[in-house]
């Protein structure tokens, strides 16, 4: 390998679960080039929000490259900077398929084009389409040479959805800080304390979006069915992420009892420390899901996970031994699972202990960097 160029799709300095990947995609390109920075570069639809706070400050070597342009005169743009630059390699971070950019990337010299996925890229789909499908991506020889997915659903949807050969895709498991997501006892009180939620109560967490797909409506279902069913005043609901009015809908869904339950608490920067006073944590997705950090990190605090039945979030959790897994959508199924946990404090923590164990055995920002290096050292030419 030459030079490589690792492609994003989002504008750079976005935050959210980007960042850490940033990161990761650089270390692992400056492996691959023994350590030689120069021969590494970065592109980015847009730079309008500045460099990424988490590659290093006098890293320089970015582009401007959109993927989704439909304009010819940015693809020769792109095809000159990778001329001048001889790279050999694109790490592209969501790129699909097939793309009118990509005939450049390849006249320019490009020989390695790897797609790194962190979202489903199809629906699942019949044989017939899928073997119409799989032509079309075998028609298709400027696109990605292999694809990466971060979980073994989503790779099943490559395969089984988009006809991608089975032999093109590799799994490559998300890894987190477990220094910074850790149980502390110290910050036991500190969601009490900011939220000022009676101590009595258990506090169930989730952290994310407030779109439909994220199930949120099914944590205001489960909220009514507990306020209805459970005769302790021992639970709390504590969720993070809602920003402007999104939290409005789904306040209006909870009954009164409830209400007094539920606790929005906006666009947080201090989750990693919340997680440490909370019992439990939720992902309820009823949509398209993939392999949310979010799920590690909240185990790696020490929190059972219980999550939706769907490709590839199930993954995140051993269902009975580091979390649950409960039928997507089903409000009711969650709240008896939560009523489970709050029942049983000494099962609770020894899924607890066993969570931890887990995501430092499999998890770490180490073990992901030390794969997908490896994975896709095998993958060049």
């Amino acid at each position: 390998m030459k030079s490589i160029l690792v492609l994003l799709h989002c504008g750079s300095n976005t935050g959210y679960a980007i960042g850490p990947l940033e990161r990761t995609f650089f270390d692992m390109a400056r492996a691959l080039c023994n350590q030689d920075v120069t021969r590494i570069h970065f592109a980015y639809p847009s730079m309008a929000n500045g460099p990424s706070p988490t590659l290093p400050p006098d890293f320089k070597q970015y582009a401007l490259v959109d993927s989704r342009s439909t304009d010819p005169e940015h693809w020769k743009k792109a095809e000159h900077y990778i001329c001048d630059h001889d790279i050999d390699t694109i790490f592209g971070f969501d790129q699909p398929v097939a793309r009118p950019i990509y005939r450049y990337f390849r006249r320019a010299g490009v020989k390695n084009f790897i797609s790194y996925w962190g979202a489903p890229m199809s629906s699942m789909n019949n044989l017939a389409v899928r073997l119409v499908k799989r032509f079309g991506v075998t028609l298709r020889l400027s696109g990605p040479n292999h694809y990466i997915f971060e979980s073994q659903g989503m790779a099943e949807l490559a395969i089984k959805g988009r006809g991608v050969p089975r032999g093109r895709c590799a799994v490559v498991p998300l890894g987190i800080d477990c220094d910074r997501y850790r149980p502390d006892p110290v910050d036991a009180q500190y969601a009490y304390d900011c939220f000022g939620i009676p101590e009595r109560r258990r506090i169930f967490f989730y952290s994310g979006h407030m779109e439909p797909r994220k199930g949120v409506a099914v944590i205001m279902t489960a909220a009514n069915c507990l306020s209805e069913s459970r005769k302790a005043d021992d639970w709390h609901i504590l969720l993070c992420g809602n920003k402007g009015g999104e939290s409005r809908p789904y306040e209006q869904m909870l009954k009164e009892g409830a209400s007094a339950h539920v606790t929005f608490a906006g666009y947080r920067s201090d989750l990693e420390v919340l997680c440490r006073s909370c019992y439990a944590a939720l992902i309820m997705s009823t949509g398209w899901d993939s392999f949310p950090r979010s799920g590690l990190e909240v185990q790696a605090s020490g929190l059972p996970l219980i999550v939706s039945d769907l490709r590839g979030i199930r993954e995140s959790v051993r269902d009975g031994f580091t979390g649950l897994i409960v039928k997507a959508g089903d409000g009711q199924a969650l709240a008896g699972a939560m009523n489970r946990l709050l029942d049983d404090r000494d099962w609770r923590d020894q899924l607890s202990r066993q969570a931890r164990a887990r995501i430092e055995a499999e998890y770490t920002i180490d073990k992901q960097l030390s794969t997908l290096t490896d994975v896709v050292r095998g993958m060049l030419l």
